[in-house]
């Protein structure tokens, strides 16, 4: 089923499979209030979804993001107010909160520009795929601003290092897929145009996954990156295998090890 959120983002559903295409490609991609809107109320709404697994996010055209529309977003910056600027920040710094809050696991797929809040979007997601062509930027800094924007202060040192974050934010400068690659960004760095045999390898891996096992997976990685301790971390790991061994999915795994075959999962 394919579907479309007010244009700038277009939906695909394909069994447990959502598809989430960023399309405005004339601009880059380039963020726009009907854009993020979009986004946030489609991962929002993935919280009661399911039947929804794993949600892969592409850009469509040369680039995946390449930041905020600056000329022709519908952002109304010519009124400049702090009142008014506030309400933009927060306007896009949901759409991060709604990606780490989404149950379900995402893959960004990033070709050509990750810039600004592209970057973010690449750093929120939980699996990220990149070809050669790919180039990551906390772009915020170039327009006379800090370099720490749309959760890149949060995101990026927990995921490359606080090192290589700083460098990213207080330079602006953009780097290749393979720099990334070697800070651990990617999942996989291929040849243009050959990202989708390794996306779809990722989402039959995550498919092949009990639902409810990949779901309480990805909440335990994100509150083991906050936890306070390592007893913390493991007080919830107990919890949630607790939880999971009482399911009938727990059962069909044991069952289907014994008898020498894939798991027929039900979510249950």
């Amino acid at each position: 089923m394919t579907t479309a959120t007010a244009t700038s983002v277009l939906i695909n559903e394909q069994g447990a499979l959502m598809t989430l295409t960023l399309n405005r490609p004339e601009v880059g991609n380039a963020f726009s209030g009907a854009m993020v809107d979009a986004l946030y109320q489609t991962f929002s709404d993935l919280a009661a979804r399911d039947d929804i697994r794993v949600v892969v996010l592409e850009g469509a055209g040369k680039h995946f993001c390449s930041g905020l529309d600056l000329v022709d977003g519908g952002w109304g910056f010519n009124e400049r107010s702090v009142g008014m600027l506030l309400g933009v920040q927060r306007r896009i710094a949901r759409l991060y909160l709604a990606m780490r809050r989404c149950p379900q696991a995402i893959i960004a797929t990033v070709q050509g520009a990750a810039y600004g809040g592209g970057l973010s979007l690449a750093a929120a997601a939980d699996l990220r795929v990149a070809d050669s062509t790919a180039k990551f930027c906390a772009a915020y800094i170039r327009i006379g601003l800090t370099g720490a924007d749309m959760a890149s202060s949060y995101l990026l040192p927990r995921l490359v290092g606080g090192s290589f974050a700083a460098e990213m934010m207080m330079t602006g400068r953009a780097y290749a897929a393979d720099a990334m690659d070697k800070r651990g960004f990617l999942s996989d760095l291929t040849e243009p145009g050959a990202r989708e045999p390794a996306v779809e390898a990722l989402v039959t891996d995550l498919l092949a996954t009990a639902p409810l096992g990949l779901r309480l997976t990805k909440e335990a990685v994100h509150l083991g990156i906050d936890s306070s301790s390592m007893e913390a971390t493991m007080a919830l790991e107990d919890r949630h295998q607790t939880l999971l061994s009482m399911t009938d999915d727990a059962a069909e795994a044991m069952h289907a090890f014994q008898e020498r075959r894939p798991p027929k999962y039900k979510g249950t």
